[in-house]
């Protein structure tokens, strides 16, 4: 794929990733003279009507411009084949760069809470949010990559029961192909705000079906009991968020931002009372 040039206009340079959907390139616009990130949509499993969806899924993702999300500069096909353009990002995921403490956990949350209620305000669910997707720059500034699995809410889909996304982040209503809104990306965010805090998911298997049916019916391990001493306030954001009804979580990723701005000031973060009886439930 090295040397290829695009649509006579992004010449592809070299792998970067490759993904269930596609690969990811570094490439160069020979028409705007700049660097590029180039992503490849090669699954078999899209058909026709997968390409185009989600070809307007990046066209609508073009439109978001917050400094929390990597631009998504064109989108179009070669030979059949569904391709995006990206802002190419120096940094690392969090994946392979996870946070050291308490303090940067709360900051890079911040950071995508303001990347996804720009996108959830505009009608966009990401549907795929993981450490993978989030990229940290040199300067510690936090990118929200690959709306790839993401759907504008104005569009329905060819397949609504379809499920897409990682399992070990996925919601319970999107294990049960339920309607989606913004709050599916804010349980993805406690996950991973578990994970980074405790240093384990809170659910895991083997098998994915076993991972998804811990999300629809199991309850988490208290993070206190997973790490003594945790926060009981941070406690109480991580599982607010991980509520198994949409109703019991926040109502938008600005109001998450609010407790965690709290939090991260020494101020107890006010949560609804309603959140007490899942407390003691646990």
């Amino acid at each position: 794929m090295a040397g290829k040039i695009i649509n006579k206009r992004y010449r592809i340079d070299r792998e970067l990733g490759q993904g269930g959907m596609g690969t990811v390139y570094q490439g160069y616009d020979l028409l705007l003279d700049r660097v590029v990130a180039v992503k490849v949509l090669t699954s078999s499993k899209l058909g026709t009507e997968g390409k185009n969806r989600l070809l307007d899924e990046a066209r609508a993702v073009a439109k978001l411009n917050h400094p929390n999300i990597v631009s998504v500069y064109d989108a179009g096909q070669a030979d059949g084949t569904p391709y995006v353009v990206m802002e190419y990002i120096e940094g690392d995921s969090l994946h392979d760069r996870p946070p050291v403490d308490v303090a940067e956990i709360t900051r890079i949350a911040l950071q995508i809470c303001a990347a996804l209620e720009e996108a959830h305000v505009h009608g966009i669910v990401h549907r795929d949010l993981k450490p993978e997707n989030v990229i940290i720059t040199e300067n510690n500034l936090v990118k929200l990559t690959d709306f790839g699995l993401a759907r504008s809410l104005a569009t329905r889909m060819s397949q609504e029961g379809t499920l897409t996304g990682t399992v070990f982040y996925i919601s319970p209503e999107q294990a049960l192909g339920k309607p989606l809104d913004g709050r599916t990306d804010l349980y993805a965010l406690g996950i991973m705000l578990y994970e980074f805090t405790t240093g384990k998911l809170p659910f895991s298997a083997d098998e994915p079906l076993a991972v998804i049916a811990q999300h629809i019916h199991e309850l988490p391990a208290l993070p206190s009991t997973v790490v003594p001493g945790i926060s009981n306030a941070l406690e109480k954001i991580i599982l607010k968020l991980l509520a198994k009804d949409p109703e019991e979580r926040f109502g938008s990723a600005a109001e998450v931002q609010d407790v965690l701005q709290d939090f991260l000031s020494g101020i107890e973060p006010r949560l609804p009372q309603r959140l007490i009886i899942i407390f003691r439930w646990n």
